[in-house]
């Protein structure tokens, strides 16, 4: 077996995608201060660098260059590193690739490196005692993409013993260049989840993760369709959302739906769900910030009648970093929001386009979502 497929099988295959806990451990020491000690192994290469993916204060900087030592190895020690987690890539002689030694998550449109900065202290998105929910694989055949596709389910604690109960359910979107895994292996999603309905913060839910790219069948591109071909919507009303309901314990009625996303997904569950309130009730849009938002003609001109919208919309949450390229757009829906007298949730955190602020997002949406 080629040795690198070799590496890629043993490393996916334990990335938790069934429990969503077993996240495997950096493979690179982390000292008290985050700064990072990376070893590459290459004693043919001429020259050998760490490509930070994320944003330059991310890992201190864009990038770094290895020295190499006398039997071949590579290493550097980074400057101090934010916390949370940030998308790399090695660069090997100007070859990028990811870090054998790295768990690898599915972003940029194909599988990456991850690096996992702990927080000081723990947080709401660190693994505690208690009862824990799961995160399983669900596979439906979509006659609209002639394929079968699959999304992943997270079901509270206590959904396999209660089989009386039924949950409300949220549908929740990945961004661009990501899939239905990064919720739970990236966003952390189960673990947040768990330790808000254990304090009692969040109504226990059911939490459905799809792939936003739903590829016409005549797509030259069905990983990452164009947005005249990407037939999401169409998939999730017509697809998804009944087969969701006819095998798992739902609320099938809008006041118990609501749908959410970041970035690209901010802007399907904003579009999907101002089309669909007779499906939805609430909706959440993380560093979903429309740079061309216009309060009288965006999403079909819902806010135009505001008695209209607060009688069909229980919660609308916008939310980015202040760091965030999309900030000034997000800043300004909620200006434009507030000033016409639309009730919104906005909240703005440190952060820029990362993972850490679209966690934070999902923790504060999942304490205001189903509520009413």
């Amino acid at each position: 077996m080629n040795r690198f497929l070799l590496i890629s099988f043993l490393y996916l295959f334990p990335s938790g995608i069934l429990t969503g806990y077993s996240q495997l451990m950096n493979s690179h020491p982390i000292d008290s201060e985050n700064r990072v000690t990376f070893t590459v192994n290459a004693p043919n290469a001429r020259e050998v660098k760490i490509i930070n993916l994320s944003d330059p204060d991310a890992m201190g900087a864009a990038e770094y260059t290895l020295t190499k030592d006398e039997d071949g190895i590579w290493s550097v020690q980074t400057n101090p590193c934010r916390p949370g987690f940030h998308y790399y890539n090695l660069s090997i002689d100007g070859f990028e690739c990811a870090d054998p030694r790295s768990q690898l998550y599915f972003g940029w449109g194909k599988w990456t490196s991850g690096l996992e900065i702990p927080e000081p202290t723990p947080s709401f998105y660190s693994p505690r005692e208690g009862p824990k929910g799961e995160v399983t694989t669900h596979w439906y055949s979509s006659s609209i993409t002639n394929t079968m596709r699959k999304c992943l389910i997270y079901t509270p604690p206590g959904y396999r013993s209660q089989t009386g109960v039924k949950y409300p359910v949220l549908y929740l979107q990945h961004g661009a260049g990501e899939s239905e895994l990064g919720w739970t292996m990236q966003g952390k999603v189960n673990v947040i989840m768990d330790n808000l309905i254990a304090e009692g913060k969040a109504k226990p839910m059911i939490i459905v993760m799809d792939n936003g790219y739903a590829a016409d069948p005549a797509s030259p591109n069905p990983s990452r369709p164009e947005a005249k071909d990407n037939r999401f919507e169409e998939n999730l009303i017509k697809e998804v959302i009944p087969s969701v309901e006819a095998n798992f314990r739902t609320r099938n009625d809008r006041e118990n739906r609501a749908i959410a996303g970041l970035s690209m997904g901010a802007g399907q569950a904003q579009r999907v769900g101002f089309a669909h309130l007779d499906l939805f009730s609430a909706i959440g849009a993380f560093s979903g910030g429309a740079r061309d938002f216009d309060i009288e003609t965006s999403f079909g001109g819902i806010f135009q009648n505001v008695d209209s919208f607060h009688n069909r919309v229980n919660l609308y949450w916008v939310g980015c970093g202040e760091q965030d390229f999309l900030y000034e757009g997000a800043k300004m829906q909620h200006e434009a929001l507030a000033e016409k007298g639309i009730q919104h949730e906005w909240h703005a955190v440190q952060g820029s386009h990362e993972w850490q602020v679209w966690r934070r997002h999902l923790y504060e949406f999942a304490q205001k979502v189903f509520q009413n």
